[in-house]
């Protein structure tokens, strides 16, 4: 990787299954403006990019900035992405995007140099470039929201992958005889240790009949279920959801476990909505990751939260833009 040069601030856009998002930095890491919509329930691409380049001129106009004060634009996506062709694969919560060339798409709209990625392995990039300033070598970065993704630094260098697909660690095999995937599989680490798999086995406890407030937190309305819910009954001691963030928080320490054994990583950075459980989730995955990691034995590695939180994606999206690569 090249050290960032100083140069005019750059646009960056974050798209994924709920939100759009898009901030004006600058070389430093700083954001000048900021921004997000909802992103559109469509399968067109033309009316995705409309909601991407309305929510990017509102947050140049916040900035006081034109395209023209701009030097580049850079974009992180759900999904898999074909960075060599600019082209969203496919995005399981993001219908609009299937063979998207959202690269080309956007630097018509722009009229800018448009730099794409995806958005984990972009999370990886903005918190070793602006959170960890380089302090590290190894690391790996994984967000365990709705789904769970990754990025991988190795060697003081961003894991690309043959086509840039590299880091997609919440479809490893954990359990081949586990529950379905959204990407079509079974057992994959999203299907058991992120927030919807954590929702999911809630929900089909309450079915079951077992006893928690969760029902009356939810009213009644099981689609209502998220792990926010589950986090608040726990904090208040209901038994039922303390129960299932425990083992969540098995799953997530076992998906870190094959990550500290293929990676010997310093450091594993965790983000994502479902962190924010905090240390009822993230203490038990710690453990659990270390007892069951056999380099462990040699080298001990650091896990800790993400040090940028939510702007993750948007500042890695911007180093990216920035040339960091």
């Amino acid at each position: 990787m090249t050290q960032l040069e100083a140069r005019s601030p750059v646009l960056s856009i974050d798209i994924g299954g709920t939100k759009i998002a898009s901030a004006v930095v600058d070389s430093e890491g700083f954001v000048l403006g900021k921004g997000r919509v909802e992103t559109p329930d469509t399968e067109n691409d033309s009316v995705l990019c409309d909601a991407v380049e309305g929510v990017a001129r509102a947050v140049l106009a916040e900035a006081g900035m034109t395209l023209d004060s701009i030097a580049a634009v850079g974009v992180s996506s759900a999904g898999i992405i074909d960075t060599a062709k600019g082209i969203v694969v496919f995005s399981p919560n993001v219908a609009a995007l299937r063979r998207t060339p959202l690269k080309s798409m956007l630097g018509e709209r722009f009229g800018k140099a448009v730099s794409l990625g995806n958005d984990a392995t972009l999370a990886a990039l903005g918190e070793w470039e602006f959170g960890l300033k380089r302090s590290v070598s190894d690391m790996v970065y994984v967000t365990v929201s709705t789904g769970i993704g990754g990025g991988i630094i190795a060697g003081g260098t961003l894991l690309g992958g043959a086509c840039g697909a590299a880091g997609e660690v919440g479809h490893m095999t954990i359990d081949v005889n586990g529950p379905a995937c959204p990407c079509g599989q079974h057992g994959c680490w999203e299907s058991l240790a992120s927030g919807s798999a954590l929702a999911e086995r809630t929900v089909r406890r309450l079915e079951d009949g077992d006893a928690s407030i969760i029902g009356e937190l939810c009213g009644g309305d099981m689609g209502k279920v998220d792990a926010h819910l589950v986090a608040i009954a726990a904090s208040q001691g209901d038994a039922l959801a303390q129960e299932m963030i425990e083992t969540t928080a098995y799953y997530v320490g076992v998906g870190l476990a094959n990550l500290i054994n293929i990676f010997n990583p310093q450091m594993i950075l965790l983000g994502g909505g479902v962190t924010k459980i905090g240390p009822s989730l993230l203490e038990p995955a710690a453990r659990i990751a270390r007892e069951r990691a056999y380099v462990t034995l040699a080298c001990d590695v650091e896990i800790r939260t993400a040090l940028l939180g939510g702007d993750s994606p948007l500042l890695g999206a911007a180093a990216l833009a920035l040339g960091a690569l």
